[in-house]
């Protein structure tokens, strides 16, 4: 079959994938519309004319689980350095999905998400080009039989109809209009015939590249306000348990074991978060934590310096691969605040990295939360002094000496600088959806207690 595209315009086409690969920039094209015909058509002929080894494919159904459709199933497939993805439907058609033309403070809101995920991407070198094709039903009448080779409907190549009434209204008058932006503009292509459609929609890709192509974007480090009370200010180290401990964490295990249940049959999922100083117990925290719940319904994800892959893609991308589904739960050893600790303190990001981490960690656990994830966060606290003899007493102790190295005893030389850090992140992100919780971890039996009790308390009063 030949290509619908001209041989001019299929030779930019050609250009600008190599020179994209070689500049190692991302590009990430997504299309929208209101038949699934046209958008399968249009793919089709573009993706013949590029060099498949760079090119990825997603498709996006509203009749899949709800996890592709979350911010993480989206985080998931968006491209590598020197790769293109194309997205058959996007966040767009997931936000319609949620949001009917009634509800319209809920689509504002997450239209200001969509935008905030966009100039993330954006900020961090990701080439985001947005096409909606609009077929109306005489062009559907016209030519729809050109748009589609009609496949048996039970086949994975058949091409979805999804019914959206009011998506004129809200993709044309709302959605285009708010989330047309600067960094990530609208591509608006009315369809009618074939060659003529595809032919507009590879113009328009083209010259977004060529555009990308010829001026990196600036980027300018914002400072962040640090709008939140220091959480850590006046932290009673001196706390001790009291009483007796077995009873009360079995008491605490069973009431977590019976709302992990409650959990598991619901519609929302559990992020857990555990930064602190080394040797403030996180560890401990963690198991006493996993020992409460089914081993089917949880993993715990320690963060490690990222591979090679990892850092091809944009820094919370590989955080969106560990998300839990819906009644599931994820405990992470670390977090995505290493952006704002280790690596700032250990020159491993830039300065524009750093400043602009804060709106881009608040914007991600925004989007978790609002598709349904409880977020809880802990910070262990410790005192230097008792870091020490945590210290000393692992470097005795062969069952634990594997617990101490070289970098623990260098980061505690570097305890100024890691506090004023602390402070930054406690400053900038404690938000109302995603709100930090200090552990005054001095007293380990105590910490332990108030990590089990403070997720309990959470799921209570998240599940009702």
């Amino acid at each position: 079959m030949d290509a619908l595209i001209d041989k001019g315009l299929n030779e930019r086409l050609n250009i600008v994938q190599q020179k994209a690969y070689e500049k190692g920039i991302p590009v990430l094209i997504l299309f929208e519309g209101n038949s699934g015909r046209v958008i399968g058509r249009v793919i089709n002929e573009l993706v013949r004319c590029l060099e498949p080894r760079g090119v990825e494919y997603h498709r996006f159904n509203p009749n899949m689980p709800r996890d592709p459709w979350s911010i993480a199933g989206f985080m998931r497939n968006t491209p590598a350095d020197s790769r293109i993805a194309l997205y058959d439907r996007s966040w767009y058609s997931a936000i319609i999905e949620r949001h009917n033309s009634e509800d319209r403070e809920g689509l504002d809101r997450m239209l200001g998400m969509a935008n905030g995920f966009e100039t993330y991407l954006s900020n961090n070198g990701t080439l985001v080009i947005k096409i909606l094709l609009r077929a109306s039903e005489a062009v559907i009448r016209e030519h729809g039989d050109l748009y589609s080779r009609s496949p048996a409907e039970c086949s994975f190549l058949c091409v979805d109809h999804i019914d959206l009434s009011e998506y004129r209204e809200i993709a044309v008058d709302r959605i285009s209009r708010m989330t047309d932006t600067l960094h990530c503009p609208w591509n608006i292509i009315d369809a009618g015939e074939v060659k003529d459609t595809v032919m507009r929609a590879a113009s328009a890709i083209v010259k977004r590249m060529e555009a990308r192509l010829a001026q990196e974007p600036e980027r300018i480090p914002i400072p962040f306000e640090r709008r939140f009370p220091n959480a850590r200010a006046g932290t009673d180290l001196s706390k001790k348990f009291e009483g007796d401990y077995e009873a009360q964490i079995n008491e605490a295990s069973d009431e977590l074991a019976i709302l992990q249940e409650r959990l598991a049959g619901s519609e929302r999922s559990l992020i857990v978060g555990f930064e602190g100083w080394d040797a403030a117990g996180k560890g401990s925290a963690i198991k006493h934590l996993c020992h409460a719940m089914n081993p089917r319904g949880y993993r715990v994800v320690p963060i490690k310096a990222p591979t090679q892959d990892e850092l091809s893609h944009t820094y919370l991308w590989r955080f969106s691969n560990t998300m839990p589904a819906a009644g599931r739960t994820t405990v992470y050893d670390r977090t995505w605040y290493g952006r704002m600790l280790v690596e700032p303190v250990e020159g491993l990001c830039s300065e524009s990295e750093y400043l602009r981490s804060p709106g881009e960690i608040n914007g991600f656990e925004r989007v978790l939360a609002d598709n349904g994830a409880i977020v809880i966060k802990f910070w262990m606290e410790i005192s230097q002094e008792k870091q020490l003899k945590r210290f000393k007493k692992r470097m005795k102790d062969p069952m634990k000496q594997w617990k101490i190295t070289d970098d623990d005893w260098r980061n505690r030389s570097k305890w100024d600088a890691y506090g004023e850090r602390i402070d930054a992140v406690l400053e900038t992100t404690d938000t109302e959806h995603a709100p930090w919780t200090v552990v005054e971890s001095n007293d380990k039996k105590y910490a332990r207690l108030k990590v089990l009790r403070t997720v309990a308390d959470r799921l209570r009063e998240e599940l009702g």
